[in-house]
């Protein structure tokens, strides 16, 4: 396995490729709604352990969008790894971004 170096993805270059993509925001609503009754905050990493990224960047992508949106964006970075679509492991540092339960009514459908 090789392994890919880390990149560093903008919240400005997450947004247009967010804006290129369909994304299916239903499931990763889902999917924050499921982690939170166990927890009292996730992260995109930990969602990402937890959950297929089915999307492959498009569905990191959608948790960044998520969380910018209904989250906690902080100052720190996390480094988050998923399978792409080409069934190659990714890895990016992203913004830390934590979902909390006492938000978790955005997520409702």
């Amino acid at each position: 396995m090789v392994h890919a170096e880390d990149s560093e993805l903008t919240l400005e270059a997450l947004g247009e490729l967010l804006k290129q993509s369909e994304i299916d925001f239903r499931t990763l609503r889902r999917n924050v709604r499921q982690l939170l009754r166990d927890h009292a905050q996730v992260s995109i990493g930990q969602l990402l352990q937890a959950f297929p990224a089915e999307q492959g960047l498009g569905s990191v992508v959608g948790y960044v969008a998520l969380g910018t949106k209904h989250g906690e964006v902080t100052k720190q970075s996390e480094l988050v790894e998923w399978t792409g679509l080409d069934e190659t492991i990714r890895r990016a540092r992203l913004p830390a971004i934590y979902f909390l339960r006492d938000k978790q009514h955005a997520f409702a459908e």
